[in-house]
């Protein structure tokens, strides 16, 4: 099927030749122009800035799986229909399954050898009727594509420091999935407060052993009987169509850097970093309606804004060839000479919990959270049993961030000459040194017991599924000997 932008969908599809081999009209120009500058402003100060435009290769194309059962889509596995298929039991009629463990393909809805797009070019243009799920990306395949700016301002600073601002922007324009065959969600909201009248009623299959499997080759050709919400789709003959890799989708990311750092010198070195991060991006799934209707709103992202990070070394100025103690025997410095401290501290601000379709009340932020109350669970409500309701609450809340995260980690660690050949090092590294104890996200699954609290030993950013906790990869203090022997 063409592209929503410059084709009517009339459910003819085009199948590969050997004059055009490819899934898509290849982009015939893809331009990745670049330009810098670099400029002097005195003995001390340099500014640069850069231009760049990065192209996504189509190699690099990646979607995930909008139809449950399917692989995600990518280069080494593409929706190549007629080379793979893919058959689900029927659905629940009434609430009842129609399959069983002993028998799940039954006879309204058999194993079929051949069934919907396996068959190819052998169906023609009657590849997925009769109630399969299709997804295929756009004929007219543009390629997603970033313009990034680069501003950077350098100056040497005193105590061999030097100091750097750099300002990072890019424009992103980013693939997107669209729906094509999706219930009307304005249908949804006319049966709002009883539901499963609408999604649990079955009706009579009008495609019911109409015409024959060549033309109607799908579950429904089997099917005495058909869930309702099948025959409110703008393409009832079908089951949900996607079309994939559609471009392209505003992303602007804005990145503020502050950077000293001092090189290895006297035995010292030293390094900061301060990174503030604000990224947006255009999403049409916010909800039902927008998804249906392909329509974009900018949303922040849930990644923290804050981030942190200083690290030193320092030669202890104790033993031979040292400051202090320089002519101490050579028994004595093997004790207490040659020693070398690494600290590195981390800290990244709380990220952004984000909740699923929830009726809201009020606001959610408080002013003190803590483990058992990260936020006031009072305000969100289930919504209730057989009812529908199109999501309205925020995906996050710009006032509720996640605990921070801070970490202090260190090794101590000695050299000393073995021979004139062979150096021996030992060492010792504590991970969390401080045991500091870093908690997760709180639980946002309203259904959870849990619900609002901060339980979990948590990592820097990211979530973890709908509990809400951070991937616990960061545990407490721990400490790490090492010896080895260097020629």
């Amino acid at each position: 099927m063409g592209s929503s932008s410059f084709y009517h969908y009339t459910g003819n599809w085009e199948f590969t030749t050997g004059g055009h081999p490819g899934m898509w009209d290849a982009p015939k120009l893809a331009l990745a122009p670049r330009a810098g500058l670099a400029l002097r402003i005195d003995s001390k100060t340099a500014l640069r800035a850069g231009y760049a435009r990065y192209v996504t290769p189509t190699e690099y194309n990646f979607t995930a799986a909008p139809i449950s059962g399917f692989e995600d889509i990518n280069f080494l596995e593409p929706p190549f229909f007629g080379m793979t298929g893919y058959q689900f039991v029927a659905p629940l009629a009434s609430g009842v399954p129609q399959a069983t463990l002993s028998n799940p393909f039954n006879a309204t809805n058999p194993l079929l050898p051949n069934f919907g797009p396996v068959a190819g070019k052998a169906l023609g243009t009657s590849v997925g009727r009769g109630g399969e799920n299709l997804l295929w990306y756009p004929q007219n395949l543009q390629k997603a594509y970033n313009d990034r700016i680069n501003i950077n301002l350098q100056r040497q600073l005193p105590l061999g420091f030097v100091g750097s601002f750099t300002y990072f922007l890019n424009l992103g324009h980013q693939h997107y999935t669209q729906e094509l065959n999706a219930v009307n969600p304005s249908i949804y909201q006319q049966y709002a407060s009883n539901f499963s009248a609408l999604t649990g009623t079955t009706v009579a299959n009008p495609f019911y052993h109409y015409l024959n499997t060549t033309l109607n080759n799908g579950p429904y050709y089997y099917q005495p009987t058909i869930p309702l919400t099948s025959l409110l789709t703008p393409y009832p003959q079908y089951g949900p169509l996607y079309e994939i890799g559609v471009c392209c989708s505003g992303e602007r990311y804005n990145q503020f850097q502050l950077k000293a750092q001092r090189a290895f010198t006297s035995g010292f070195n030293f390094l900061f970093t301060y990174v503030y991060t604000l990224e947006r991006s255009q999403i049409n799934n916010f909800n039902d309606q927008t998804y249906y209707n392909n329509t974009f709103q900018w949303q922040d992202s849930n990644q923290p804004r804050h981030r942190m990070n200083i690290a030193g070394t320092y030669e202890l100025p104790i033993g031979r060839g040292r400051h202090y103690m320089s002519g101490v025997p050579k028994g004595v410095d093997a004790v207490v000479g040659g020693w070398k401290i690494t600290p590195v501290f981390q800290y990244t601000s709380g990220d952004f919990p984000q909740f699923g379709t929830l009726i809201v009340t009020g606001n959610p932020c408080i002013s003190n959270p803590s483990a058992g109350q990260w936020f006031n669970t009072s305000v969100f409500q289930p919504i209730p049993a057989n009812t529908y309701v199109l999501r309205s609450n925020p995906l996050q809340y710009s006032c509720l961030t996640g605990p921070h995260f801070w970490d202090l980690d260190a090794s101590l660690a000695k050299t000393f000459n073995l021979t004139s050949k062979f150096r021996a090092q030992l060492k010792m590294t504590a991970y969390n040194a401080l045991n500091n104890l870093n908690r997760g996200d709180p639980d946002t699954n309203v259904y959870d017991s849990n619900f609002g609290k901060a339980l979990y030993q948590g990592s820097p950013g990211g979530t973890f599924g709908s509990q809400g906790a951070t991937a616990a990869y960061i545990s407490g203090r721990q400490v790490e000997l090492g010896f080895k022997i260097l020629w």
